[in-house]
C-alpha cells in the first residue's frame, strides 16, 4: 500500500507540473520538449509511469490542434461584435419595456383600492343618513283631505265568511 500511494503521489505532482509547465511555455509543441521542460525527477517519472506518459501525450496534441485553429476573433467578420452588441442591447432594452410595462400594476391596485374604500365609506353614510320615506298608499285606502290615509276600521273577513261567499258566487 506504501508503493502504491507513492506512486498516485507522483503522479499527481506530475500532472500539476504539466500543467504548469504548459501553461509557462506555450512554444513547446512535442513531448519531449514539453518533458524538457519539467524537473529531472518528473520526466523519469512519466518515463516509467504510462499513464502520466498518455496524460502528457494528450496534453501536447490538444495543444497542437488548437494551435491548428484559426483565432475565433476573426470569425464573425469585422463587424461581428458590433452586431453582437447591438443584439445585447436590443434585448436589454427589449426586457426593459417588458418590465416596465407591468411595474405600474402594484400603483394602479393600491390606488384602486383607496378611492373604492372612500366611495364605499360615502355610500354607506349617506344610505345612513337618507331621510325615511313613507310608503306610498295603495289604490284601494281611502285618502282625507290632507293626503294621509284613513285607516280601515272594518273587520277583517273572517275565513269562513270568504269561503261561504265564493261557494255561493259558484251556484
Amino acid at each position: 500500500m506504501g508503493l502504491l500511494n507513492t506512486n498516485e503521489e507522483a503522479c499527481r505532482e506530475f500532472r500539476a507540473q504539466l500543467e504548469d509547465a504548459a501553461a509557462s511555455a506555450p512554444g513547446l509543441g512535442t513531448l519531449p520538449g514539453l518533458l524538457a521542460a519539467l524537473p529531472v525527477s518528473l520526466s523519469r517519472h512519466a518515463s516509467s509511469c504510462a499513464s502520466c506518459r498518455a496524460a502528457a501525450e494528450e496534453l501536447t496534441a490538444s495543444r497542437a490542434k488548437l494551435a491548428a485553429r484559426p483565432s475565433s476573433a476573426n470569425l464573425g467578420g469585422p463587424w461581428f461584435p458590433s452586431r453582437v452588441m447591438a443584439a445585447i442591447a436590443a434585448r436589454k432594452a427589449e426586457l426593459a419595456r417588458a418590465a416596465d410595462t407591468w411595474t405600474f400594476l402594484p400603483k394602479l391596485a393600491a390606488r384602486l383600492t383607496w378611492v373604492s374604500s372612500i366611495v364605499l365609506l360615502l355610500a354607506s353614510a349617506w344610505l345612513y343618513q337618507r331621510p325615511v320615506s313613507k310608503p306610498v298608499p295603495s289604490a284601494h285606502v281611502a285618502i282625507d283631505i290632507t293626503g294621509e290615509p284613513i285607516p280601515d276600521t272594518s273587520a277583517p273577513a273572517v275565513n269562513d265568511d270568504v269561503l261561504v261567499s265564493l261557494a255561493e258566487k259558484a251556484r
